[in-house]
């Protein structure tokens, strides 16, 4: 079921403010309040149960960012399913496979403009689709909640979180950044866990209100969004600051802000510095992980106390830098950062072998190369599993090798991921072969990442090389691609 906190939460927001906002929906103009969330969840939750929906079932919700799909995301978590929201905006290839990874026993969709309402629906602007031949999966009846994060093997991989790991990472956050039910936040897209627990999970056990962003994220509309409804803190990613850093002053209406908190990847300070200036409040730089439900490490509200560069110190979780025997080392030194806590999944669905490379006597070993200074502040310096992280994305360098590999002609590719001024990091990709016409097999090769890639602007540079840089045992040096 949904986590007792969170039903009682809900349950209590109701009874004590019915008529408050939970969710006020910016482009549509629709509000959602605390009363009318409980009567819509609980109603939601009971037609589901009835339907068939129980503990070790999979429900892929396929929703846009609206009343529904947060309706549905706490209505399977409370009828005891396991709640997958799906990135909407995702390119029709990188969804086939996440929903074969995923193989679900529901799948909640938009109403079509047949006016397709699937088996049963009790909300009117979604549609439900049971696949009767799938059996309860008890690899999943605990979990209540799956996001899914690119792998470094080239597959998409499906977190399972349950109840106590949302509840802790929710309750991470609340201390974190001390919320209150006087505040009101700005949100992620659903499908990231930085929007299920910091911005609707977070609120929705501190009494506070949320403001969802609808659409692709423009400057001007997103702040007149937190103006109008008066935001009183900012989560976002690098990307957003860096374009909201250079507006031309700080706009009018805005004192109810006091803070705004960047995750998903690492932060310049320029933008950081750029950001503050204009409008004044602080960026309170944090680190998260979708294996941890969210937040890891923060940095101190009090701007004094902080380090410019640092993901901050753990919240709520125990965290230290090993070498490759797995043994602590000394502040100052670099190795690759381990985590424990509550907070920390249960594993991914049906991969049995990546949970145990990441998964070790109760240690999340992260992937992320880094130090900690003498007064426990983590540094992020690297990263060993091959990932790029665009614009807060995490894109597997293995997929967009495999997915360049299919055009005619192509004999090794190497990806490696470049910093970039706006999106954080981009992908160069380096190939061998590809026949006598390079600019026919460039073409071909972005026509075929763009299956795989989030946007086209994530792809960077594409260069055809005689061979690739390897050592003498024939392991790829990607460190020298990434010197060119």
């Amino acid at each position: 079921m949904l986590d007792d906190s969170f039903a009682t939460a809900l349950a209590r927001g109701a009874s004590d403010h019915p008529a408050k906002p939970f969710g006020i929906f910016g482009q549509s103009g629709e509000t959602l309040t605390y009363g009318e969330l409980h009567r819509r969840v609980e109603m939601c939750a009971t037609a589901l149960h009835s339907a068939g929906l129980a503990p070790g079932m999979r429900a892929a919700i396929c929703l846009p960012t609206s009343p529904e799909l947060v309706i549905h995301l706490l209505a399977v978590m409370r009828a005891g399913g396991l709640a997958v929201p799906m990135e909407v905006a995702v390119p029709d290839h990188a969804a086939a496979t996440m929903m074969q990874v995923l193989d679900p026993h529901l799948v909640i969709l938009p109403v079509d403009e047949s006016g397709d309402t699937g088996e049963i629906s009790v909300q009117p602007d979604a549609s439900w689709h049971f696949l009767s031949s799938n059996q309860p999966d008890r690899e999943v009846e605990h979990a209540r909640l799956g996001i899914f994060t690119s792998g470094s093997t080239g597959l998409p991989r499906c977190v399972l979180l349950s109840g106590a790991n949302l509840e802790a990472g929710a309750n991470f956050v609340r201390e974190a950044h001390s919320l209150t039910d006087n505040d009101t936040v700005g949100c992620m897209p659903l499908s990231h866990i930085n929007g299920v627990v910091t911005t609707v999970l977070a609120p929705l056990i501190t009494g506070g209100t949320v403001v969802f962003y609808q659409g692709t994220f423009a400057v001007d509309l997103f702040l007149e969004l937190l103006q109008r409804c008066r935001a009183t803190w900012i989560n976002g990613n690098p990307t957003h600051y860096q374009l909201l850093a250079y507006v031309s002053s700080r706009p009018p209406g805005f004192d109810a802000c006091r803070f705004a908190r960047s995750a998903s990847a690492p932060l310049k300070r320029d933008v950081q510095q750029q950001f503050e200036h204009v409008f004044g409040i602080p960026i309170i730089e944090t680190m998260g992980l979708t294996e941890c439900a969210g937040q890891v490490f923060a940095n101190p509200m009090a701007t004094a106390h902080r380090r410019f560069g640092s993901v901050g110190r753990p919240v709520g979780n125990d965290a230290q830098v090993v070498n490759d025997q797995d043994e602590p080392v000394a502040d100052g030194e670099t190795g690759e950062i381990r985590v424990k806590g509550p907070n920390v999944m249960t594993g991914y669905l049906r991969d049995l072998e990546g949970t145990a490379e990441v998964l070790r006597d109760e240690w999340l070993y992260t992937g992320d190369l880094g130090y900690r200074d003498k007064d426990g502040f983590f540094f992020i310096t690297g990263r060993k599993k091959l990932i790029a992280i665009f614009s807060g994305t995490n894109i597997s360098l293995v997929a967009v090798e495999q997915a360049a590999l299919q055009v005619e002609g192509i004999e090794e590719s190497a990806a490696v991921a470049r910093e970039h001024a706006s999106f954080g990091e981009v992908i160069d990709l380096y190939y061998t072969g590809g026949g006598e016409d390079p600019d026919r097999c460039e073409r071909d090769i972005r026509e075929q990442l763009l299956r795989v890639l989030p946007h086209h602007l994530a792809m960077g540079n594409i260069e055809r090389i005689n061979s690739l840089p390897r050592s003498p045992s024939g392991k790829l040096l990607r460190f020298e691609l990434s010197a060119k």
